[in-house]
């Protein structure tokens, strides 16, 4: 008499036990991160897909890489960044992709191609390095070109 007692309380209470795949999933963010790198800011954006894309990376060495590499790794939860977007040559832009693509892999780079002049010996420096980093597969951005990302 005592189990036919018991087993519809167990019955209900396995009943509203959580789920491990819940119907109704919180839907996921277009999560935006300003990273502060001193001179300006790179901006971390993560689609609801989770893929990734990274524009500028601060200065050369390892304070604002390690600052973006927090927030890709710790903050957001990424495994690597899916796009590096570099808007422009100047040290608080691209001076931070070496020290970064040692911290997190970069998977894509895009910039506005490299440039004709080189302004100084330390701006050469910073290209040969992107260079390098990128192992010339960087794709060069024209007005109107689109980054495709994933869709959900």
């Amino acid at each position: 008499m005592k189990l036919k007692m018991s087993l519809p309380i167990v019955l209900v209470a396995v009943f509203f036990l959580p789920s491990p795949n819940p119907v109704h999933a919180t839907p996921k963010t277009l999560d935006i991160y300003f990273i502060d790198v001193e001179g300006g800011a790179a901006t971390l954006i993560v689609t609801p897909t989770g893929q990734s894309l990274l524009i500028d990376t601060g200065f050369p060495g390892d304070r604002d890489a390690g600052r973006i590499a927090h927030a890709a790794l710790e903050i957001a939860g990424l495994k690597q960044i899916d796009h590096c977007v570099i808007t422009h040559w100047h040290r608080d832009h691209v001076g931070g992709v070496a020290s970064l693509a040692r911290l997190i892999p970069i998977k894509n780079y895009y910039d506005h191609g490299l440039p004709q002049i080189i302004a100084s010996d330390m701006q050469a420096e910073l290209i040969e390095a992107y260079r390098q980093m990128t192992q010339g597969k960087s794709v060069t951005l024209k007005p109107g070109d689109e980054i495709k990302l994933q869709r959900s």
